[in-house]
């Protein structure tokens, strides 16, 4: 018992001894409070691991890439243009029940109606020489570059292999078939340098929609084309086959069935007087079979070399917005 506690027992036993267990309670009290206090701390720290999710739940998922935000914000702009053709064919129909492709005179022509509305996430330039020959092409850097190999389909050579050139002299992993029955070698530009030819395969082959080897000359399908050289996938397909694009095209979207096309991209010469497209709606059922298969135009111009007398005729490129490639991996580099 401390000293100072014995005057007052002495002199007040009673509050003396109540004044000693009042702080032996407290003391126990406190001992008691910060026993509890750690072992709820414990207690919570372990609910908190018991009852919490797996990193992998928790986690949230990464933002959308840049590339996949271009290509979902692109596609939402050409789905607004695509109902703005509807309400300019509805409009036109009023003064022009027939919607002529051409009408006379000329108050709209065809090309008023469908539009590059996408725009290419890459660089978009022109591949081979100025006028006929050259095309444009999305982002050819990251299309050709990004692969152990890659595969051009060129679909009528005529006598200009210009783009062709380009292409082999820029990417050395690349190889271009050439497929056209109405000459019997590459152009000149291409046939200028024998060291590309080894890499420069020509086939006179007549394009259509069905094979039929039967014929003179043979006719071949693009999918039989892939099917004989055992391709799976092309990376660029440039086409200019004088009107068998409609039927062409249309072959190879029916036989893949909904799956995504086995192309990167398309560089098209469009024939519309070479098919029965008199009016708008026939080339706008054509075209929208394009438009279901995924793909979109992302450049046009027109053939000047036939502006004057076939107005007709124009040049397209288009990207196809489906299935796994380069255009649509977010997974590379942002460029090339």
């Amino acid at each position: 018992m401390p000293l100072s506690f014995r005057p007052l027992l002495k002199t007040n036993p009673r509050l003396g001894y109540a004044t000693v267990l009042v702080l032996v309670i407290l003391f126990t009290l406190f001992l008691f409070l910060d026993d509890v206090s750690k072992i709820t701390d414990r207690t919570i720290d372990h609910m908190k691991s018991k009852f919490q999710d797996p990193p992998a739940l928790i986690q949230e998922p990464p933002p959308p890439s840049r590339l996949a935000l271009t290509l979902k914000f692109n596609e939402e702009r050409y789905q607004d243009a695509v109902k703005e053709r509807d309400v300019l064919m509805n409009l036109t129909a009023k003064t022009h029940p027939k919607l002529e492709s051409f009408p006379t005179p000329g108050l709209y022509t065809l090309w008023d109606f469908f539009v590059p509305a996408f725009s290419c996430p890459f660089p978009v330039y022109r591949v081979g020489t100025l006028g006929d020959g050259g095309k444009y092409v999305c982002g050819l850097e990251r299309a050709l570059s990004s692969k152990e190999s890659c595969v051009v389909y060129s679909m009528g050579v005529e006598q200009q292999s210009s783009f062709e050139e380009t292409v082999l002299t820029r990417f050395p992993k690349c190889e271009v078939f050439g497929f056209d029955y109405s000459v019997t070698n590459w152009g000149p530009q291409l046939r200028a340098n024998e060291t590309l030819l080894e890499r420069a395969h020509f086939n006179q082959y007549k394009i259509t929609g069905v094979d039929n080897h039967a014929t003179i000359p043979k006719t071949y399908s693009m999918q039989g084309i892939m099917d004989e050289k055992n391709h799976t996938f092309v990376d660029i397909l440039k086409m200019d086959i004088e009107g068998a694009e409609f039927e062409t095209l249309e072959a190879l979207i029916k036989s893949f069935n909904g799956e995504p096309l086995p192309f990167g991209q398309l560089q098209l010469e469009i024939h519309a007087g070479w098919k029965d497209f008199d009016t708008v709606p026939k080339f706008d059922k054509w075209w929208r079979i394009l438009e279901d298969a995924g793909l979109r135009p992302f450049w046009t111009e027109p053939n000047c070399l036939y502006l004057a007398w076939a107005p007709d005729v124009s040049e397209w490129s288009f990207i196809n917005i489906r299935g796994n490639h380069p255009l649509l991996d977010d997974s590379l580099p942002d460029y090339p």
